[in-house]
């Protein structure tokens, strides 16, 4: 391809953010991929659940995950599709500056978005995905070199291209703080928007009004030139139409309904309470107990805990799973000493009002199906849902009794975590004591199966 003598479009440069943009929709198509699976697939476990701090499925099972009821990943993708396709039509027409200064105007909301939603990831959820911080660094390169192809006539002219892009990124910023004005003081957060004011600002002068007003008016251009001929607009605008709604209308297609119940529930098995006063499912009279450590907010939680359950149902003639509240939220868990669940007090407490109502399991595995997720939900709305007295249900959520309860959970907790450290073993959530054994960690279904077996077999 010839050089531009409008400069900053070598042959090099078209290549590079066709590379990224391409990188980018295939981040994005993973990442809806992903957020499908988390939500449809009972346990799913994604490869970038690497901890629970940096963890692809916490962000994707958090409600800012949606735009519009359709993932944000899903729109990511088609954005990244419309500036491959742009960069290509102008590539392929070699009309130079086309469309440059559009793709960099482009690019400035699309920097926005990704400012705002990691701040989300690190004040809001606590949770990092590495692959949206994958599409952040796309996002990030695509801004310097969209804004170094903004040199057209007059160099300097990338300055303002450069400008608008940050000044959008301080805006995203700026409305992340009234969305949440609770991280509004957040040291964070008001150095990054003091740095992008400052260095939007500055473009800006060191450009001059006479150079924005030149870029604005390529920008509008090519926003003209794309509707020129007519039936290309118009061919541009039915496409981006009919993804948009076949985007908005596949939310229906694509996700079910939540299963509501797990291994079958509470249906043909026996349940009841320990000593102690803990929940049981499983054999009345057991041979084996299985002794369980448990975060309803916790992904690998949920996973281990549909394993054992499935483990449980089959062998419930002499196999008991006994559930004990280990909720990783300061609030109410003098082990934590930072915000980490933040709704794992709430959802504990919740199961253990059911649990005064006789609805233990059935809150259990409906707070497991929800994820914990009381964004989108309450615990009133899943004691509706179960048919629970709402008043009595209000009344325990709100009394120390049940906190007590919990309390005494977690006192229980400690005292096995500081027996685990004392044998030189690890302990977290999920943990699980059969017997001698500690299993920490989320267990297929098989892996239980041929523990439980052998150790019944001991006896």
């Amino acid at each position: 391809m010839r050089k531009d003598h409008a400069g900053g479009f070598d042959g090099v440069a078209p290549w590079l953010g066709l590379a990224l943009a391409l990188l980018g929709l295939a981040t994005a198509v993973y990442l809806s991929v992903l957020h499908w699976q988390v939500h449809n697939v009972p346990g799913h476990v994604s490869f970038c659940a690497l901890s629970e701090k940096v963890n692809c499925d916490t962000v994707a099972l958090s409600p800012q995950s949606w735009l519009l009821g359709v993932p944000v990943s899903t729109w990511a993708a088609l954005y990244y599709l419309l500036f491959a396709c742009l960069l290509a039509w102008g590539w392929l027409l070699r009309r130079p500056p086309f469309p440059r200064h559009l793709l960099a105007a482009m690019q400035g909301p699309a920097l926005g978005l990704s400012v705002y939603l990691a701040l989300v990831s690190e004040l809001e959820i606590k949770a990092l995905c590495i692959m949206c911080m994958t599409c952040y660094g796309v996002n990030l390169l695509l801004a310097l070199l969209t804004s170094a192809w903004a040199r057209v006539g007059d160099k300097r002219t990338w300055l303002v291209a450069a400008g608008w892009q940050l000044f959008v990124a301080l805006l995203a910023a700026v409305l992340f703080s009234a969305a949440y004005p609770e991280h509004a003081g957040s040291a964070l957060l008001l150095a990054l928007q003091g740095l992008l004011l400052l260095a939007a600002a500055l473009l800006f002068f060191l450009a001059g009004r006479q150079r924005l007003v030149t870029w604005l008016r390529h920008v509008a251009g090519q926003l003209a030139a794309l509707f020129r001929p007519l039936w290309a607009g118009a061919l541009l605008l039915l496409a981006g139409g009919v993804l948009s709604a076949g985007a908005w209308l596949s939310g229906d297609l694509l996700y079910k309904s939540v299963e509501r119940v797990m291994a079958g529930g509470t249906e043909d098995i026996s349940s009841g309470h320990t000593e102690h006063g803990h929940p049981w499912i499983g054999a009345a009279r057991p041979r084996l107990v299985v002794k369980e450590y448990s975060d309803y907010q916790c992904p690998f939680c949920r996973k281990a805990h549909l394993a054992i359950r499935q483990v449980v149902r089959e062998r419930k003639d002499w196999l008991r799973l006994v559930h004990v509240q280990v909720p990783l939220d300061n609030k109410c868990n003098p082990m934590l000493k930072r915000p980490f669940h933040r709704h794992a007090c709430r959802c504990a407490l919740a199961a253990i009002c059911a649990d005064e109502q006789g609805a233990f399991w059935k809150m259990n595995d409906l707070l497991f199906a929800v994820r914990c997720n009381l964004d989108a939900t309450t615990p009133e709305r899943l004691a509706a849902e179960l048919g629970l007295d709402g008043r009595r249900f209000r009344r325990c959520l709100a009394g120390e009794q049940a906190r007590a309860r919990l309390s005494a959970d977690l006192a229980e907790c400690r005292s096995v975590a500081q027996e685990c450290r004392e044998a030189g073993r690890k302990f977290g959530t999920p943990t699980f004591v059969v017997g001698k054994r500690v299993v920490v960690g989320a267990k297929p279904a098989d892996f239980w199966r041929k523990l439980v077996d052998e150790l019944a077999a001991e006896r």
